[in-house]
């Protein structure tokens, strides 16, 4: 886990050839550029590179199912053509989903009245047909007399009966409110949804001929997107008649790629140490298999460039974390294997292939601490079998569990304070964090010992130590007066008094044993609750409790991985890194073409 070191690279050259020195500066992909010349307004008036219309096509052509072969050869490819077609098929086929909707219902609605169609007034002396449906317990409240009634037709629950009259009847004339069928008898509803059916057919073979085009389409968006950042990366360079000057942050190891570059456009290069008032950007490099930890560490702070890189611990103590909260072997065996099943769809791109292999790591810890804690979809091994004696940890056990939590945040916090001694510049920086180590740890010591006299002086003591390291070096501040004097102390005891924060964060590491403990206690209700109805309704029960097995299991679940998420990552970046980082970076973002994920 390192934070690049960067040099600033000056490029200078010729300004006629600037938009191809932009061109393969953005092939070379590696630069963060530094604005030279404010130009908001003229920013503002370059578009991005995405029109709406080509993105949402792109996007119903991707997401087509069983898509046909992409072509790669341009001819017969029309970027504008294609959109239309797409953005037209797309409204076309929720226009037909739509009619075929309401056909479906309105047949529904018809069928009980059977094949008709209406004559005209004349052929049936001016008379209208008005229809009911009417529940066979308010059957008896019809009045028959002056009604010219008929039963067409009549199921368990209710009677289709039509009344014959010149005007519409009074409300009060029927027990219920007319139903309205409409003007088109059964088999003409019928001859249309065939007909909307046939469409929705060419329509999704029209959607299915398209999608050749995809690979082409994305193509064409991330040209677009590429000359729309270079026309935002020319408004930023400083041109002087007839030379221009661009500016970037660079990774130290590559400075060398780039007067490569310089010697084939016959630019000048000049390269330079970063100053003290610069503001660098934060390039994060690790692992490949820790790299997940960046994508947790941006989502919500980028360390300062002089600072240290978290991702590597964020990533493992999220991973512990998400498990203790989830803690359960039948829970993460089944996302693991969905995350298998659709593993594909992650695939497209590195931060896709990053999450995927977070997500098999954080499946399986909820699995091992699932085994640890005996929860097998809330069920727990017979005593005496092997399982049983995989189970170390107790969930009910509170005081046991109450440790446990405070112990790891103990950690955790310590973890903090000693990485950010440890690259830490000034000595009242690297020896303050040595002091909290000393109060957390003295801390818990004394929590731990509290049956134990010497222990838990001892911890007191400790605890004690750590106050004064923290107060004697709260801050960098020089004495070379009285009032110097005053001030160093008033910053210590402001040092001091952050011990507040340090109970509080410590304390906060208690939601992984009450999270954990409620995803295991509701796992065990649905099973009971599911138990039960077998017993109380044999024959329907069985499928009732395998219904509220299912759904109950599947909610559990659903805020199981809300919680593990929320607090996992909570349970990182406010009380680590309150512990751990000093000051807020700005990402690493550079210049370069945009992948096509094909």
């Amino acid at each position: 886990m390192t934070i690049v070191p960067l040099k600033k690279v000056s490029i200078v050259g010729v300004l006629a050839d600037k938009e191809r020195v932009l061109e393969a500066v953005q092939a070379f992909g590696a630069m963060h550029l530094i604005p030279l010349r404010p130009a908001q307004k003229e920013l503002e008036a370059v578009p991005s590179g995405t029109g709406r219309d080509a993105v949402n096509a792109l996007r119903w052509l991707i997401d087509c199912p069983a898509p046909r072969r992409a072509v790669t050869d341009k001819e017969g490819f029309d970027v504008d053509e294609v959109t239309a077609a797409a953005i037209a098929n797309r409204q076309a086929l929720l226009d037909a989903e739509d009619r075929r909707a309401a056909l479906l219902k309105r047949i529904k609605d018809v069928r009980p009245w059977g094949e008709f169609s209406f004559a005209g007034l004349e052929e049936v002396g001016g008379y209208r047909l008005w229809f009911y449906v009417v529940p066979h317990n308010r059957f008896s409240a019809i009045d028959p007399a002056g009604k010219v009634l008929e039963i067409v037709h009549s199921d368990r629950r209710s009677a289709y009966v039509v009344l014959l009259s010149p005007q519409e009847p009074p409300v009060d004339a029927m027990p219920v409110p007319r139903v309205h069928v409409g003007e088109h008898s059964l088999s003409e509803l019928e001859r249309q949804l065939e007909a909307i059916e046939v469409l929705l057919e060419d329509l999704w073979a029209e959607r299915r001929a398209l999608t050749k085009w995809r690979v082409l389409m994305a193509a064409h968006l991330a040209e677009a997107q590429d000359r729309s950042a270079r026309r935002r990366a020319a408004l930023e360079t400083a041109d002087h008649e007839r030379v221009f000057a661009m500016q970037g942050w660079l990774a130290a190891e590559r400075v060398p790629e780039v007067g490569q570059l310089a010697e084939v456009f016959g630019t000048a290069v000049i390269v330079e140490d970063a100053d003290r008032g610069d503001d660098v950007p934060t390039l994060l490099a690790n692992r490949p298999e820790l790299a997940g930890g960046e994508l947790l560490v941006e989502f919500y702070q980028t360390p300062s460039y002089r600072d240290w890189d978290p991702s590597s611990i964020v990533y493992v103590s999220f991973i512990l974390f998400f498990g203790m909260i989830m803690t359960d072997v039948g829970y993460g065996l089944l996302l693991l294997g969905l995350l298998y099943v659709f593993r594909k769809r992650f695939e497209t791109s590195e931060n896709g292939r990053r999450m995927l292999v977070m997500g098999y790591w954080l499946m399986a810890s909820t699995a091992l601490f699932g085994v640890l804690t005996g929860s097998y979809f809330g069920l727990t091994p017979p005593e005496g079998s092997l399982l049983a004696h995989l189970k170390i940890m107790n969930l009910k056990n509170v005081q046991a569990m109450m440790k446990l939590t405070l112990t790891i945040g103990v950690v955790h916090v310590v973890l903090a304070n000693l990485m950010s001694s440890r690259h830490a510049k000034t000595r009242s920086r690297q020896l303050q964090p040595i002091g909290w180590c000393l109060v957390a740890v003295g801390g818990l010591t004394a929590f731990l010992g509290a049956d134990i006299r010497p222990l838990q002086v001892g911890g007191l003591a400790l605890a004690g130590a750590g106050l004064v390291m923290v107060g004697v070096y709260g801050s960098d501040r020089e004495i070379t007066s009285p009032k110097t004097a005053f001030l160093r102390v008033f910053d210590g005891l402001g040092s001091v008094f952050r011990l507040t924060n340090m109970f509080s964060d410590v304390l906060s590491y208690m939601r992984l044993f009450a999270l954990g403990l409620a995803a295991a206690s509701l796992a065990e209700t649905i099973n009971t609750l599911s138990g039960q109805l077998v017993h109380a309704a044999p024959g329907i029960g069985v499928l009732i409790a395998f219904a509220v097995l299912v759904i109950g299991h599947a909610i559990n679940i659903g805020l199981g991985l809300i919680a593990g998420v929320v607090h996992g990552l909570r349970l990182n970046v406010i009380e680590f890194f309150n512990w751990g980082l000093k000051d807020e970076g700005k990402a690493f973002r550079p210049f370069r073409k945009q992948e096509t994920g094909q």
